[in-house]
């Protein structure tokens, strides 16, 4: 297959797709002539990127909906048991493409097992055999029709990610047991949604643990599809927060803290991000200090958009919001208003090896002074975001960007002012992460990564990249979670190549087909935290995976 070069690995074509297209650059275009040539000029010219541009002052980037209110007023007393489970799912489909219309980015579910067990059960969904044999047919449908509908602006699916493993209650877990089992088993063509797996101690890690038996089954279906990712709710960068209140949107973004009301992730999302190409800063200040004082400059420039973005969404008129308003998916019954103070302003980063590398010619996993500086580096921007949300009273956070289009943007418009060795590879490596190619332990890579977790309040990842399908060694995976909750990693995800021959089905690792000898293969992989079609990467993303190196 000849490769589709896509800003978004998720796109394929259609005419209304093509349609739409025409009209988001013209709307980026009246975006970029109306900002002050100062901000337009540093993300044209690459320092910065302002993510979801067509979207600027009227809509916002992602959100968690508090989803029960949906269903506060529907009336489900004169239905069968099955004419409630299927009108439920109903429900989710609608405030899916109803709510995908309202904003530029995916949608999360916090607790989705204790959503599903609280709407079951206050309407009366008795627990029966037939009745879970029923549901789990839904969720089978539900999955399917995820994986299907590429109704999302005419041309991709829609970004869903659903947090479960804390509930123990008899439709709780069996939503838990239900969505895993379901995605466990079917075909591998199929790689939404984004599943997370709350870890927490006392309810589902240790062996006495009610739901041990689905953080077992988590591990299974993550060593055969690479899904669910885990959340680890007693490390130190999540000990704090209640985990009943915390979920994971898409494949990083955490909303959390909040200085306007109360700290959760349910009924808030984030407004808008933007982000520091931090590799071209060196290039153009390899002396520290001078890095530092460009690096300040721009973010308060940064800062300065952002603000300017959430405020004029209060200018955009209320239309947009109807049915969040309607139906009070945002905390405070979803108040336009309420956008401004409940959402977060996220800054976000890329290339940081890259940029230690120009400063000190090291790779800052391999030399204890170049990591202290990696470190000092992001330390400073906490500390910068975190001055910024005390004095401005809105929500700003410092983000680990998921690269998927800019990792190989940034690099492109560097190497065109800038020979240097680490723009070579065509790309730039996503946040703190650590080389793609390093190829370091498994235990190492944790130990040098979690360190930023606890400043990436915005969200952060960690991938463990396996040489194949882990499939029955599923201890590997349990004791890497473990060892990176004690290191204070705050999400967990684990990668591996998964081809698929589209002749005769076979799965696994190959470059022709072991048993028909096809060269005609889908290749699974991970982007930037979702799973897709490797034909349709990014360029600079495309670079990337080429080089991947395996740390187990």
């Amino acid at each position: 297959m000849d490769k589709i070069w896509n800003e978004d690995a998720a796109i394929r074509k259609s005419f209304a797709g093509e349609i739409y297209q025409i009209g988001v650059a013209e709307a980026k275009k009246a975006v970029l002539n109306a900002l002050p040539k100062h901000y337009c000029d540093l993300h044209i010219n690459g320092y910065i990127h302002i993510h979801d541009l067509e979207a600027y002052g009227k809509v916002y980037n992602c959100s968690t909906p508090v989803t029960l209110n949906y269903f506060a007023h529907k009336d489900f007393s004169k239905l069968s048991d099955y004419g409630k489970i299927t009108s439920i799912f109903n429900g989710y489909k609608s405030i899916i493409m109803n709510l995908a219309m309202c904003q530029s980015g995916g949608i999360g579910f916090a607790n989705f097992d204790t959503e599903i067990s609280t709407l079951f059960v206050e309407n009366g969904v008795s627990f029966t055999a037939n009745n879970e044999s029923f549901f789990y047919e839904c969720v089978k449908d539900f999955v399917e029709w995820i994986n299907s509908t590429r109704t999302r602006y005419c041309r991709e699916p829609y970004y869903l990610s659903f947090n479960i493993g804390l509930d123990i209650s008899k439709w709780g877990r069996s939503a838990t047991n239900g969505l895993l089992s379901v995605f466990k088993d079917s075909p591998l063509s199929w790689v939404r949604p984004n599943i997370i797996f709350k870890v927490n101690h006392n309810i589902n890690f240790n062996n006495d643990a009610p739901n041990h038996d689905l953080f077992i089954l988590a591990l299974e279906c993550t060593a055969k599809r690479m899904i669910p990712t885990y959340l680890l709710t007693d490390s130190s960068s999540n000990m704090l927060c209640y985990p009943e209140k915390i979920g994971i949107m898409g494949c990083r973004t955490r909303v959390y803290q909040n200085c306007n009301g109360e700290e959760t992730t349910i009924g808030r999302g984030n407004l808008a991000y933007t982000s520091i190409n931090l590799p071209r800063i060196a290039l153009e200040n390899s002396n520290i200090e001078d890095y530092y004082n460009k690096l300040y400059s721009i973010m308060v420039d940064v800062s300065a958009i952002l603000e300017a973005r959430a405020k004029a969404l209060l200018n955009c008129g209320s239309d947009y919001f109807d049915f969040i308003k309607e139906n009070k998916l945002w905390a405070n019954g979803g108040d336009i208003n309420e956008l401004l103070t409940q959402g977060t302003l996220s800054i976000g980063f890329i290339g940081l090896s890259e940029t230690v590398e120009i400063i000190t010619g090291k790779k800052f996993y391999k030399d204890e002074q170049a990591y202290d500086m990696a470190l000092a580096i992001v330390n400073f921007m906490r500390d910068f975001v975190d001055n910024l949300r005390n004095r401005k009273k809105l929500n700003f956070s410092l983000l680990a960007t998921p690269g998927e289009m800019i990792s190989g943007r940034f690099c492109e418009l560097d190497k065109i002012k800038f020979s240097h060795k680490v723009n070579k590879k065509n790309f730039y490596t996503n946040s703190f992460h650590i080389d793609v190619d390093a190829g370091i332990p498994l235990l190492e890579k944790i130990d040098k990564e979690a360190p930023f977790h606890k400043l990436c309040n915005g969200g952060c990842i960690t991938y463990i990249e396996f040489r194949s399908a882990p499939l029955t060694n599923t201890l590997a995976l349990l004791d890497a979670i473990q060892y990176a909750e004690e290191k204070g990693i705050s999400y967990l995800g684990f990668n591996y190549p998964l081809d698929i021959c589209n002749i005769c089905g076979i799965n696994g690792t190959f470059d022709v087909c072991p048993k028909c000898g096809s060269d005609d293969i889908k290749r699974i992989r991970r982007i930037s935290g979702y799973l897709e079609d490797l034909n349709y990467f990014t360029q600079g993303k495309n670079a990337e995976a080429k080089i991947r190196k395996a740390n187990a």
